[in-house]
């Protein structure tokens, strides 16, 4: 009888819940819609070293605490992955400058815009630099678009 209650008292405990699909989808909407905490140098630095130890070993003594120079080290080993046609490589490269360029507060974003979206494919027609294009998140190849347009606008004036 113990038993009989302590079922009972089970399942009014805890609701029947069975979610649907418009819930499931309000779900995954607020958790994109996340605020997501903003990243600096120091930040870029540390997620760099960690990810990356190969190419944080690029940046050297005299570059470091000059944001653009740090950028570059992940310019320098994007292009050594386009050089040996490594797309896995730039890739993950990619995809980890579009996580931070997203995040970015306004000084790493205009070290990743300059010295690594421009400095990369600004005027670059290679083969490897057009499939990389493809691969560039939506962020990274919007803020590229804008680049563009404003060099060309510059060089039709």
């Amino acid at each position: 009888m113990v038993q009989q209650m302590r079922s009972a008292a089970d399942t009014t405990l805890i609701p029947d819940f069975t979610p649907d699909f418009r819930t499931l989808s309000s779900l995954r909407l607020s958790m994109r819609n996340r605020a997501k905490p903003t990243v600096g140098r120091i930040d870029f630095v540390c997620q760099l070293t960690l990810y990356f130890p190969e190419v944080a070993t690029f940046i050297d003594e005299s570059d470091f605490g000059i944001l653009p120079l740090e950028v570059g080290a992940m310019t320098v080993a994007t292009k050594d992955a386009l050089n040996r046609f490594d797309l896995l490589a730039v890739r993950r490269y990619l995809v980890f400058i579009g996580d931070l360029f997203e995040r970015a507060d306004a000084e790493l974003q205009q070290a990743i815009q300059i010295a690594y979206l421009e400095n990369l494919f600004l005027g670059e027609k290679s083969y490897a630099h057009v499939e990389a294009r493809y691969m560039l998140p939506r962020c990274l190849a919007d803020a590229l678009k804008k680049s563009e347009s404003h060099f060309e606008r510059l060089a039709a004036a």
